[in-house]
């Protein structure tokens, strides 16, 4: 029996089955977020009912509000988006200027110091952790330190100790390098017969031809530092110095969990991210798509 896969009611029936399962997939990556919005509007004798609610009788808007009000939430809130700013317009001109150098200048060592950089990729952060945090209590004159380092406390529990771990990467080196190699060279060799410098070069010339991959860089950046746990949890101690992922643990103590606030706490941390993508998922789409492909 031959079946006419050409025909349309086999493109209809593909195409059916296609939109199933991309609904049932959607379904399934939904349901985390369905389930966090139904504990943030219940009141926390619906937490654990049974059988499960699955829409609260009367929605606790409130709750997004008692969020503000219980804890400092919007001091880390401010915190995580200053850190996560500034890490990131330092991530995109350091790894821009460095996918740039390993690119487009010829040096010796080139190729091994980059091969030395790829190698960072295989250290778990919880290995480097203990070392930053000694540089950074030992920074000289700074937290009452003196010259040698010692005395106080350094740069810890201050925007610098959360910032600078995450001023370059490896993985953004990487793309920028790979990112560069695809741009024509010519371009970099009339700039420099016409006399400019190295560094104009890069700035107004490769670099904004290179926005897909920063812009991949700087989402991926932003959301890795809007998510990071455990750098402000080694270098804070202060109530001032929070940021979301260690602000959440407000809502428990030793004896109860607060999970109708934790979780209302949680959608309001995803705003942020949600709009970002939003905006940018076009120049994410094209900067994944461009970077994937060596010419």
């Amino acid at each position: 029996m031959n079946v006419d896969y050409s025909s349309p009611v086999m493109r209809l029936t593909r195409r059916g089955l296609l939109y199933l399962a991309l609904i049932g997939m959607s379904a399934i990556i939904l349901a985390p977020f369905y389930i966090v919005l139904v504990l943030a509007l219940s009141r926390s004798a619906e937490v654990f009912a049974w059988p499960p609610v699955w829409w609260p009788a009367v929605p606790q808007w409130q709750n997004f509000l008692e969020v503000f009000e219980v804890t400092a939430f919007g001091r880390a809130m401010w915190n995580t988006f200053v850190v996560a700013s500034i890490s990131t317009i330092g991530i995109v001109i350091i790894d821009g200027l460095a996918g740039y150098a390993f690119a487009k200048m010829r040096f010796p060592g080139r190729t091994t110091m980059f091969m030395l950089i790829l190698a960072t990729l295989m250290v778990p952060v919880h290995v480097t952790i203990i070392p930053l945090f000694i540089m950074f209590r030992s920074f000289p004159l700074a937290g009452g330190n003196d010259i040698f380092g010692s005395g106080g406390f350094g740069i810890l529990n201050t925007y610098p100790s959360l910032i600078l771990p995450f001023l370059a990467t490896a993985y953004g080196t990487y793309l920028m390098r790979e990112f560069m190699k695809m741009l024509p060279d010519n371009l970099v060799e009339a700039a420099r017969m016409d006399g400019a410098h190295e560094f104009a070069i890069f700035w107004k010339i490769y670099l904004p031809l290179a926005r897909p991959a920063l812009a991949v860089i700087a989402m991926f950046n932003f959301t890795a530092v809007w998510n990071e746990f455990l750098v402000p949890l080694v270098m804070t101690s202060t109530a001032d110095m929070r940021v979301i992922q260690t602000a959440l643990a407000d809502f428990a103590d030793q004896e109860t969990v607060r999970w109708t606030l934790l979780m209302a706490a949680v959608l309001i941390s995803l705003i942020p991210l949600v709009l970002m993508f939003i905006v940018g998922q076009k120049h994410l789409i094209r900067g994944v798509a461009l970077s994937g492909t060596k010419g």
